[in-house]
């Protein structure tokens, strides 16, 4: 009788092909269910890092702003013809540093770094090109990081705003209308301002955005521009030069402060880049024409990474 039951029982007690196959197929579909959400959440955590870094900058602007009799931060200054794309370059980062003291390279020397640096609160983890070394139009250096090599690429000035409200009152060296964010060494931008006092709705009005590519300044039209994910432009793809995360949406650092993630097409069509008031009501000044709006929701609207549907 033990005899028999030790058989029976033997029999029976390891797993049949059959059952190790269907559980094996049901680990499957419960990966192929949760990868995709643990990738999301992956995702939105790096976002929300992201805007938390932003809402530090916005911190660091105000801080400037305040000790500064509510002037702004060249976002470019250049003491020497030298000092052109060079780490010698004082940006706009370098200036609300000492706010911050979180990330970046010290400055004073004249060699490049070709690796990356701790970036800190200027660095965007979902950035997928902050120490590139990727060539960027006539940007020719190679440096790996942004325009001075001592900061990681991830977020740049708009250097759009003003125009709506300054844009009609006088012209730069170069001939380009006065718009807000100060420079020196420029032409493009030696007369500007940089008192937020001359913004109508900072609390609307972008002053920080997030990049690809090396420039310590982002427009409007860089959200048009195609570039592969190490920030090299190129056409026919389905990134953009600037940074997106889900959906479309990029983040945003307003010039009261606030830091929020915006479609980049809703961004255009609310005019938060402060550039198409004054465009509609300058139509002949070149590239600002009263259509300007209407072609730039079309074209950041083809581009894949702005609009997940296409």
């Amino acid at each position: 009788m033990n005899r028999s039951y030790s058989r029976r029982q033997s029999r029976y007690a390891g797993f049949t092909l059959i059952e190790l196959l269907v559980v094996i197929a049901i680990i499957a579909i419960l990966a192929t269910i949760l990868f995709p959400v643990f990738s999301k959440a992956r995702e939105k955590a790096r976002a929300a890092s992201c805007l938390s870094n932003e809402k530090q900058i916005g911190l660091g602007l105000l801080m400037y702003f305040q000790d500064y009799d509510d002037t702004a931060p060249f976002f470019r200054c250049v003491a020497n013809g030298g000092d052109w794309w060079s780490p010698r370059m004082i940006t706009w980062k370098d200036l609300i540093y000492p706010y911050m003291k979180s990330g970046g390279r010290g400055y004073g020397t004249s060699t490049f770094y070709s690796t990356p640096g701790n970036g800190g609160a200027f660095q965007c983890p979902d950035n997928t090109a902050a120490w590139s070394s990727a060539l960027s139009w006539n940007f020719g250096t190679g440096a790996a990081g942004d325009e001075t090599g001592r900061y990681p690429r991830s977020y740049a000035v708009n250097t759009d705003a003003g125009l709506n409200e300054w844009g009609g009152k006088g012209k730069n060296t170069n001939g380009t209308p006065l718009n807000f964010w100060p420079c020196v060494g420029d032409q493009t931008c030696d007369k500007n301002s940089g008192s937020v006092a001359i913004l109508q709705s900072p609390a609307s009005t972008i002053a920080v955005d997030e990049t690809r590519l090396p420039f310590s300044n982002i427009s409007h039209a860089y959200l048009e521009y195609e570039c592969k994910l190490d920030g090299t432009p190129w056409g026919g793809i389905s990134t953009s030069c600037g940074q997106s995360h889900t959906g479309g949406f990029t983040n945003f650092v307003f010039f009261d402060g606030h830091a929020k993630a915006v479609r980049a097409t809703d961004a255009v069509r609310q005019d938060y880049w402060g550039t198409y008031q004054y465009c509609n009501s300058n139509p002949v000044s070149g590239w600002c024409n009263s259509s300007l709006q209407q072609n730039d929701v079309a074209s950041v609207n083809q581009i894949q990474e702005w609009n997940p549907g296409f």
